[in-house]
């Protein structure tokens, strides 16, 4: 593992700054070791918290077989398939909490597909979608959610990433119909999102507030850290919250293109999982989903779909420092980051490696926590994780 960016307002000297971190994580994580296996001593007794534990397959006792013991792509209670357009769907029936059902539509694209004149458009389609749709006008959709139950932010959202844009659902089941409708609206986000430049101007507002708010101290400073982290290639070109001309300036037609393109039903997935009976559910999709791509009107998509780019975060040699200030920013702050191959979980040995090392980051984060509480601890806060993107 290399160190490759460290952010520290001031002037210092990297060998003194990465002898005493790496000396002072040395330290806690002995320690936050050691008070892990004080906490699983009684692997019976945990395990007992956890009931469904019990409804996995057994595991070779060899813990060497592992690597070759494939994971399934699903859990086992779910249904998941194809429609004939290529749409993926995936259902799982779950009585906890009662009454209840999270439903998630998938698009596998993002900001990363924008071009330099279209920085920030994916995420103002995603916006645009609860405006208005071929079938809902004037955040219709924001007020029927709200009528039964599933008020904005909390239970109606969405959000765009480099790489993909979910919106989610999360709604009550404990009235006929109300799933069904549910699903017509993440039906209306896929292929009938209204983009016209009336609606474009009234949300540009919006948007516009929204990347305005990205910009105070903390939001500078990201962009300077992934600036340093992803430096020669697109991930820190195509921050998705966008530019602040194109969001002002950007037409109807450039984000009607682009939503035809990239929304395609082939490049999609819709999950549903709640307290409901799972072959209505899937029946449901299917009916509501299953459009040929050219006869989604009035944008109809291409036959075929496209292509999700690969876009490596390039590796670093040696240590990279980078160092910010900004006069807003009230604290100091340290990150101290190691790029290493993204690690996919394809088999029982890689999500072990996975589990073991989130277990082992949450122990030595609360380890740290509880330091800086003790009276005469330090009075920084420290914590650590594991990002994963994809190297070279």
């Amino acid at each position: 593992q290399t160190p490759i960016a460290l952010h520290a307002p001031g002037a210092r000297r990297l060998d003194e700054v990465h002898q005493r971190m790496c000396a002072r994580l040395v330290r806690r994580a002995e320690s936050a070791m050691n008070t892990c296996q004080e906490c699983v001593s009684d692997s019976d007794e945990l395990v007992a918290s956890f009931p469904n534990l019990h409804g996995l397959g057994k595991l070779s006792s060899r813990p060497e077989e592992w690597v070759t013991c494939k994971l399934s792509e699903t859990p086992p209670q779910a249904t998941h398939g194809l429609l004939s357009n290529g749409c993926r769907w995936i259902v799982q029936e779950n009585r906890e909490p009662k009454s209840r059902a999270e439903l998630y539509l998938i698009v596998g694209f993002g900001s990363l597909v924008e071009t330099e004149e279209e920085r920030g458009i994916a995420h103002i389609i995603e916006h645009l979608g609860f405006s208005a749709t071929k079938s809902y006008e004037n955040h219709a959709i924001v007020k029927f959610l709200e009528s039964i139950g599933a008020p904005f932010g909390a239970c109606q959202n969405a959000y765009t990433s480099f790489d993909r844009t979910v919106y989610t659902l999360h709604v009550p089941t404990d009235k006929e119909g109300l799933v069904d409708e549910a699903l017509t609206v993440l039906r209306e986000f896929a292929y009938f999102t209204r983009i016209s430049e009336e609606d474009l101007d009234k949300e540009r507002k919006v948007v516009l507030e929204e990347w305005r708010e990205s910009k105070n101290a903390q939001g500078r400073l990201f962009e300077d850290y992934i600036n340093a982290l992803c430096k020669g290639c697109k991930w820190c070109e195509r921050l998705p919250i966008g530019k602040e001309d194109v969001i002002k300036g950007v037409s109807a037609q450039t984000l009607r293109s682009f939503y035809r393109r990239y929304y395609h039903p082939a490049r999609m997935s819709v999950v549903a999982v709640g307290d409901f009976d799972g072959e209505v559910v899937r029946s449901k999709i299917q009916e509501l989903f299953d459009i040929a791509p050219g006869d989604i009107d009035p944008l109809p998509r291409a036959p075929e779909p496209p292509d999700r780019p690969h876009h490596a975060v390039p590796d670093t040699p040696g240590v990279l420092v980078a160092s910010s200030t900004d006069p807003e920013l009230s604290f100091a702050q340290g990150i101290l980051d190691c790029k290493r191959p993204k690690q996919d979980f394809v088999s029982v040995g890689s999500f072990k490696r996975h589990l073991t090392e989130d277990l082992f980051h949450k122990a030595f984060s609360s380890r740290l926590l509880k330091l800086t509480m003790e009276p005469k601890g330090p009075r920084n806060f420290f914590a650590m994780s594991t990002e994963r993107c994809r190297l070279k």
